[in-house]
């Protein structure tokens, strides 16, 4: 059977190790040169078009709509594109008509088979993209929207007819139109083809040459102690421990036969030892088990406490940002209320028989999303406004029927209620507690809309007075359950996710806790503990 050595295998790997980063060499350096001229001919498609869209000459021409103007501003542009790699230019008014196409005559494809970019809404800077012809030439192509200020003197006249409270923004623009232009890659890619050929391939080529070349050389000086030191390996390896190497270089391969030399003078002492090195691996990998097991442990511990800080650095942003936020949609949010009201009264059927009908209707719709948005405000500031509690000595049994006196439960919902005579007293703020309390009880009707059963039970447990909020509704997803008091959170499809949130919040002013037990399609229990002395009991009980 043919034999490959080992010196083949070392010139053969090595050499295909130094052609493939000579390759990914070549690659790499023609990729980042061809990017670096793209990135040139890109910033020049800005700066033409940019100076173009800048020109006077060129917003009063198309103000006009007059194709003759252009002659002067395309003279200067031509000017500027000293290394001929402007391909076409097209300039397109408002009303999507084209004033002027043109292309330079070294391009080939027909000027009207380049597409014209329509959609310019909300666009103030240039645009920029590849296109493709069907012939296969490709354009970088530059489209820049070109808008009129509107005059001080319009300003004064829309100040005069419409008010200063209606819509004049000083900084209103017309929309003139756009201005296309197409630079062709076709420099840069003969000068790629000329770097290519004339410094990357043969660069390359002498790289891999010379690496090839110094490899078998290397071969050499490595492959050949090695030979010998694989027959004195046989002859030990039969039994024959007195063989010696003799290898007097001072690198590694010398280094390496003095050790083989110790390796076979200690081998017999070493298998007379072995029963009792076995014994001690099996010690230190018992050692090693337990150390194993307390690093995982030292994993859990760590893991949860950057979960906390991550929920405490969310909590704090989500609070900074809904406190912002509500403040700054509360005052329009009231005026647009406000001018509702207004246009019903104004626009009711009484006042304009002949109004149309839907009109009452959009008011009225209106209207109600205009509730709803506060009542998301309101929820977001009562996660950022959760006050410190008033604690007074409270009768836990009368916040919890005060509560359930305050929500509505439909029909098909079974109330039970267990509560342990004698319940001791507790040392809370029973406004915020029994926030608290109804919360829980809507979010556990709303998870039942074919009907169920709720539960409320409140025992004493060690330090605290605990309370439980059972339903038999959907329940909650396992993966979600860890999620639900986090800010912004939610299952339901028309809330925010903060109820639950401020909830928490307050039973943690209290120095309680508040857990939840879910098992999806047969419902949740979510348990509150408040402690009988007002003192930190958190994550005791």
């Amino acid at each position: 059977m043919f034999k490959i050595g080992i010196r083949f295998k070392f010139i053969l790997f090595t050499s295909l190790l130094i052609t493939s980063i000579g390759i990914a060499s070549i690659w790499f350096f023609s990729t980042q040169t061809k990017k670096l001229l793209e990135e040139e001919l890109k910033k020049r498609g800005y700066s033409l078009i940019t100076q173009l869209a800048q020109d006077g000459e060129v917003k009063d021409s198309m103000s006009v709509a007059q194709k003759a103007f252009f002659e002067e501003p395309i003279r200067r542009l031509r000017n500027l594109d000293i290394e001929r790699e402007l391909a076409y230019w097209r300039v397109l008014l408002a009303q999507e008509n084209v004033l002027l196409e043109e292309k330079e005559p070294w391009i080939k494809t027909e000027v009207d088979k380049i597409p014209v970019h329509k959609n310019i809404e909300g666009i103030t800077d240039p645009v920029f993209n590849i296109l493709f012809a069907d012939n296969g030439e490709q354009f970088y192509n530059f489209i820049v929207p070109i808008y009129e200020k509107r005059t001080i003197a319009e300003e004064e006249f829309a100040t005069q007819v419409f008010g200063p409270d209606e819509d004049n923004n000083e900084n209103e623009e017309k929309l003139l139109g756009t201005i296309q232009i197409g630079l062709t890659p076709e420099r840069i890619n003969k000068k790629m083809q000329t770097i290519l050929w004339t410094s990357i391939l043969p660069l390359g080529f002498v790289v891999i040459s010379v690496g090839i070349g110094i490899s078998y050389f290397i071969a050499g000086s490595i492959v050949k102690p090695v030979e010998y030191l694989v027959e004195i390996t046989d002859k030990v390896a039969s039994g024959d421990l007195s063989q010696k190497v003799e290898i007097s270089s001072k690198d590694e391969i010398g280094l390496l036969a003095s050790r083989f030399n110790q390796m076979t003078k200690g081998l017999k002492q070493l298998i007379d030892e072995k029963e009792g090195v076995m014994i001690e691996l099996k010690d230190l990998n018992k050692k090693l088990s337990s150390i194993n097991d307390e690093l995982v442990q030292r994993n859990e511990q760590l893991k949860d406490t950057q979960e906390q800080l991550v929920r405490t650095e969310k909590l704090a942003a989500v609070g900074t940002l809904a406190s912002g936020v509500s403040h700054e949609l509360r005052n329009p949010l009231s005026a647009i209320k406000n001018a509702v009201f207004l246009l019903k009264r104004k626009l009711s059927r009484e006042v304009m028989p002949d109004i149309d009908e839907k009109v009452p209707q959009f008011l009225d719709i209106m209207d109600k999303e205009i509730d709803r948005s506060s009542r998301i405000i309101n929820d977001l500031l009562g996660f950022t406004r959760v006050s410190k509690p008033t604690r007074i000595r409270s009768d836990i049994e009368i916040v919890i029927n005060e509560a359930l006196s305050r929500v509505k439960i439909a029909e098909n919902i079974k109330l039970s209620k267990d509560l342990q005579p004698d319940l001791p007293m507790v040392t809370i703020d029973s406004n915020q507690v029994g926030q608290v309390l109804i919360n829980l009880i809507e979010n556990a009707c709303q998870a039942m809309n074919d009907g169920g059963e709720l539960q409320i039970s409140a025992i004493k447990s060690k330090a605290f007075v605990e309370i439980q909020i059972s339903d038999s509704g959907c329940g909650i997803p396992e993966k979600e359950v860890k999620k639900i008091f986090d800010p912004l959170f939610t299952t339901k499809p028309k809330g925010i996710g903060m109820g639950l949130a401020v909830c928490n919040g307050i039973i943690d002013k209290h120095n309680g806790i508040i857990e939840v037990k879910s098992q999806e399609g047969k419902g949740t229990n979510m348990i509150i503990k408040l402690p009988l002395e007002d003192k930190d009991a958190r994550r005791t009980g």
